[in-house]
């Protein structure tokens, strides 16, 4: 049997080819510790453990791809890359189970070819916490070492896409994970889970409120009036929340590994901000609004719905935006 550890993972250079297995219903992989998102992986796929860095551990994926879904590369020392829209799935062994959801960039190395599908492996970065590890895999801790209590398992957040209620004592929801509070959650209240990151969870809450206690009666009094330049001066404070934008479209690009804001290989618009004195702003494509983003033109004008990721990108200090509407 796997058990989950918290805090302290025990995990000795001696140990470091044992395994772990997934613990919850869906975990983010990435690129590195808190970095970059190269998909997710599902429930009790099997794992390598590597190195520790405080609660990330160093994993490595391996499965059976579908050969036409990948190509050859020689970026960053891999030698295979996922290269169709929407990614594509690992599977456990040929048309077998679907281990994780590899999204389009998606560096691998190929083991082996049987037919149509391609065997390959990968090393990245997942939360320790939501992984459970092979009791064999603590049996050459380090001599002399105290031992060290496992944490009381945390409660695993429920999968992107579920449907879950707050507590019983009730949630707060925050505008970021650790930032501060923007409103006091029920107890019962229907949430439904949009995004995961490591042990949080970004959630939607659906509700009604009387029209006349908010400013303003129409739809435009719940978008924020805010700049560019703004954003980047203040990157948390306008989080979440939606902007109507004029934008002027300059070109579809995929994001590179180094843009740690976007997923691997996510689709954004590179335009100019509505006052173009403010520079560029990046506004990341969902794959529903894909096939009407690819037929604007260059330097078209657009206007946009759009919900605010960070208001400061970590390459290059620009605004990050997730693409809502286009009018």
């Amino acid at each position: 049997m796997l058990f989950r550890v918290g805090v302290a993972l025990i995990l000795p250079a001696t140990a470091f080819a044992q395994t772990a297995e997934v613990a919850v219903e869906q975990e983010v992989l990435r690129q590195a510790p808190n970095g970059r998102r190269l998909g997710v992986v599902n429930r009790g796929t099997p794992l390598a453990v590597g190195q520790q860095q405080g609660r990330w551990v160093e994993v490595t994926l391996e499965g059976w791809i579908w050969t036409p879904s990948i190509a050859v590369t020689q970026r960053d020392g891999h030698d295979r890359i996922v290269d169709v829209p929407g990614g594509e799935n690992l599977r456990d062994e040929p048309g077998g189970r679907i281990a994780a959801r590899l999204l389009r960039g998606f560096l691998l190395d190929r083991i082996e070819e049987r037919g149509q599908w391609t065997h390959v492996h990968r090393t990245a970065w997942m939360w320790g916490p939501s992984l459970e590890f092979d009791p064999a895999a603590l049996a050459g801790r380090t001599a002399g070492a105290a031992p060290t209590e496992p944490e009381e398992r945390p409660t695993p957040v429920a999968a992107t896409g579920a449907s879950v209620v707050a507590g019983p004592d009730g949630v707060r929801l925050r505008v970021a994970p650790e930032a501060d509070t923007l409103a006091a959650v029920s107890p019962g209240t229907a949430l439904a889970v949009v995004e995961r990151q490591g042990g949080w969870a970004r959630v939607r809450l659906e509700g009604w409120v009387p029209a006349a206690e908010l400013v303003g009666s129409d739809q435009d009094s719940l978008v924020v009036e805010v700049s560019a330049a703004a954003l980047r001066a203040n990157p948390d404070q306008y989080r979440g929340q939606r902007v109507r934008w004029e934008i002027q479209f300059i070109s579809l690009e995929r994001a590179e590994p180094v843009r740690t804001d976007f997923f691997e290989g996510e689709p954004f618009l590179l335009a100019r901000a509505p006052d173009p004195s403010e520079g560029f702003v990046y506004l990341a494509v969902p794959p529903e609004l894909l096939a009407d983003v690819e037929e604007l033109e260059p330097l078209q004008s657009v206007n946009v719905l759009a919900q605010i990721r960070t208001g400061r990108s970590a390459l290059m200090g620009v605004p990050v935006l997730d693409l809502l509407a286009l009018y």
